[in-house]
């Protein structure tokens, strides 16, 4: 005989069975249309656009006819875009490496000084380094012509070259400065100690360790390369890219099937490069997962390495100091019958232009590093953390506003919300849409990668003591992200008020960003408004930089009081 207290224990015990899987099955629908949502974005402004750039490249009976005829006429133009993109990038990569090595072994206030002028490179397009040069060093440059005496032609593709090198440079030096520091330096001691001197520890044991860093910086650069198209305008004279020409066909002739035919062959080089890209970063973390927060390294040399880093810092770090100087001061020159005067009649021009876009342009940059960098940040804790299956779906979808050129990413939201229901060309939303997804990828990585180095004991803990999804997530997961977090706010935004090819294409007489004005100003030949526009530019990234580490710091002094 079962007694009543026993029948009563096993009811209560079914009832919590059933409860406890009434709440499993609660829980699995909230999240499954949660994510829906989530996803939601990703088919609209990534998957959508892009599809419509494929149906309307081979739109029609005669689109083989129409790729031949497109290779047939911009064989040069395609011929040119691979030349420029590959020498750009290897000698950006080789620059990147010697510059990174010597930056690394600094101290104090120097390190401080050469990471001040390299962060200025994340606020300025490519082409600011092409007006700079043409500034400083053109055919009526001021140190060329005014101080040398010599007239030099800068309008060919060296010029291209060497602007896309040098901008590259800046960025790739930061990429080899992480490879570096992450390092386990017991590696080099080891070799020390084995006898081994300076040059035979780079050849053995540095450049090895390096060999993803090299192959990710090198078709990053390439990937970049292909996509600039504002260089080869400025710069390049007759030496046109098909990135330029895409600019001027849709510019001029606004033959959309052309374009995204040519946008296509584009793509192939990019899609290769983002490949080889994607696994070069792969072997790199795999390589030095187990070498993080072990010894730090020394990086040893001898006197002739110790030459050669010098002089390369001094000559590199001169020549950007002479380029920003150019730029903050070229605004506020005149030249009259060769003599140069200090005037602030270049602000009246500056005024001339509608500077009504500096405002827009703030706005959506804004908008777009802290909606675009949460949004990253939740898709991504979702999507490592949450979803058991089909994880590389949603981070494929993630890289594809990366590996698509700027132009190609631009014109296929033309195709695709050109037409009800979702009529957006000529209104605001399709640049901030065009912003938020385009910056997309890199908030994604820097959560991937902040979320990597979190343990999974915490969120486990904070459900064993009760905690909701919702709770644990923004009570325990996200403020641990948040350095990770800020420092994605800022590269968004730096990325959206620089950025040109994805919204070149997608601004109205109504809503225009500065980049355009900037761009105008240079067509124009007012070098100095371009100038001023570049260095407001600069200064509005700075004080953003400056906004965001005092509420770092705040945010460390208040959880330091709470512990």
């Amino acid at each position: 005989m079962i007694s009543k207290k026993e029948k009563d224990f096993s009811h209560d015990l079914a009832l919590g069975f059933t409860k406890r899987r009434k709440g499993v099955a609660l829980s699995t629908l909230f999240f499954c249309i949660f994510l829906f949502f989530l996803l939601i974005p990703l088919f609209l402004f990534i998957l959508y656009p892009i599809a419509l750039l494929f149906l309307r490249a081979f739109q029609g009976g005669d689109s083989l006819s129409l790729f031949a005829g497109i290779l047939k006429k911009y064989r040069y133009a395609f011929w040119n875009s691979m030349e420029s993109s590959f020498l750009s990038a290897f000698i950006s990569t080789i620059m990147a490496f010697i510059l990174a090595y010597g930056i690394v072994q600094l101290k104090g206030w120097k390190q401080k000084f050469c990471m001040m002028i390299l962060s200025m490179s994340l606020v300025s397009p490519p082409f600011i380094s092409s007006l700079s040069f043409i500034s400083l060093y053109g055919r009526r440059g001021i140190i060329s012509y005014r101080l040398l005496g010599l007239s030099l032609d800068p309008y060919n593709k060296y010029g291209v070259i060497g602007m896309q090198s040098l901008h590259f440079t800046c960025l790739n030096i930061l990429f080899f400065l992480h490879a570096l520091r992450s390092m386990d330096g017991k590696l080099l001691y080891s070799g020390r100690d084995l006898g081994a001197n300076p040059l035979s520890i780079m050849k053995d044991i540095v450049l090895p360790l390096l060999r993803p860093a090299f192959l990710a910086s090198f078709f990053l650069s390439f990937l970049r390369a292909l996509s600039d198209f504002g260089t080869p305008i400025i710069i390049g004279g007759r030496y046109s890219t098909l990135a330029s020409e895409i600019y001027l066909q849709i510019i001029g002739y606004s033959d959309f099937q052309k374009t995204a035919a040519m946008n296509i062959l584009l793509l192939f080089p990019a899609f290769l490069s983002f490949l080889l890209y994607r696994f070069a970063i792969e072997e790199s973390e795999k390589r030095n997962k187990g070498q993080k927060g072990k010894i730090p390294p020394r990086f040893p040399e001898n006197a002739g390495i110790r030459v050669v880093l010098k002089l390369s810092l001094l000559l590199f770090f001169l020549f950007q100091i002479l380029q920003y100087l150019c730029i903050f001061l070229y605004g506020f020159l005149r030249f009259e019958k060769g003599q140069m005067r200090f005037t602030l009649e270049n602000m009246g021009e500056l005024f001339s232009y509608n500077l009504s876009t500096l405002f827009l342009t703030l706005f959506l940059s804004l908008v777009t590093g802290f909606v675009g960098s949460f949004f990253a940040f939740v898709l991504s804790y979702i999507v490592e953390r949450k979803l058991p299956i089909g994880r590389k779906i949603p981070d494929f979808i993630l890289s594809l506003p990366y590996l698509l050129p700027g132009t190609c990413f631009g014109l296929a939201y033309i195709l695709a919300f050109n037409k009800p229901p979702l009529r957006l060309t000529g209104t605001v939303w399709i640049i901030l849409f065009c912003m938020i997804f385009r910056q997309l990828p890199l908030g994604s990585r820097m959560a991937s990668t902040a979320l990597s180095n979190l343990p999974k004991d915490l969120e486990m803990a904070g459900r064993d003591l009760g905690g909701n999804p919702f709770k644990v997530f923004t009570e325990i997961i996200f403020p641990l992200l948040l350095p990770s977090f800020l420092s994605s706010v800022y590269n968004q935004f730096t990325q959206s008020l620089t950025t040109m090819g994805a919204v070149i294409f997608l601004i109205s007489a109504k809503y225009k960003v500065l980049v355009y004005t900037l761009f105008d100003a240079v067509n124009r030949g007012n070098y100095n408004v371009a100038s001023l526009i570049s260095g407001i530019m600069i200064l509005l990234s700075l004080a953003f930089y400056l906004f965001l580490e005092g509420s770092r710091v705040l945010y460390r002094k208040k959880l330091f009081e709470e512990l």
